[in-house]
């Protein structure tokens, strides 16, 4: 029997609230490289790291997520053992649904938290678990520093129009423009925009 492994977790990151797909796009740079290994985007299989860093993450985003994760954690342990302590015992599909709820929250945080900006010697990388994007730099048009991202792109990996953003925080930016592919601007809210950027093009020579 055959699983779609990348059909499965692509089904299952609809829950995510940090993912915003309106349409369903293909573009060769999106990999779902730690479900399936597959190789896209014109990168070499062989190609090394030449610079990575974590995105950052601003101290409201950091309560807001963790604090969501531990109010759904004690209401589960609230609804499992409460009975001992003089509650009363929680159906066991309620038992169930808490327990879902905080297994795609806890996966949503870890997957939020473990974004990354990488530079290597064929090209850009960067990381949401379980996707990753990559251009080369072949396919590189323009890099610049924008100011601001709008309120209403959200956070984490997002979707808008033909713009692929990884998103940790409000706060300027790096956008590459492609050449080609669906997605024609990336923007990586990386720690230092204008030092990632000098890093990116000493490497593109």
């Amino acid at each position: 029997m055959t699983i779609n492994v990348t059909g499965k977790i692509r089904k299952m990151m609809g829950w995510c609230p940090m993912l915003s797909v309106k349409n369903t796009v293909v573009d060769s740079g999106i990999e779902y490289a730690y479900a399936s290994g597959m190789k896209g985007g014109g990168m070499l299989a062989n190609k090394t790291t030449v610079y990575e860093e974590k995105a950052p993450y601003s101290y409201t985003i950091k309560l807001v997520m963790v604090s969501g994760l531990f109010s759904l954690a004690i209401l589960y342990s609230l609804a499992v053992f409460g009975h001992y302590f003089g509650l009363q015992k929680a159906p066991e599909q309620a038992e169930f649904v808490l327990l879902l709820a905080v297994s795609i929250t806890a996966l949503v945080t870890w997957s939020f938290f473990s974004i990354k900006f990488r530079i290597t010697n064929v090209g850009v990388e960067a990381v949401m678990p379980p996707f990753k994007y990559s251009i080369p730099f072949s396919e590189i048009k323009e890099i610049k520093t924008i100011e601001d991202i709008p309120w209403y792109a959200g956070w984490g990996l997002r979707m808008w129009g033909r713009r692929l953003a990884f998103i940790s925080m409000r706060k300027s930016a790096v956008l590459i423009e492609k050449k080609k592919g669906f997605f024609r601007k990336l923007i990586l809210t990386t720690q230092n925009p204008p030092e990632f950027i000098k890093k990116l093009k000493g490497e593109m020579g």
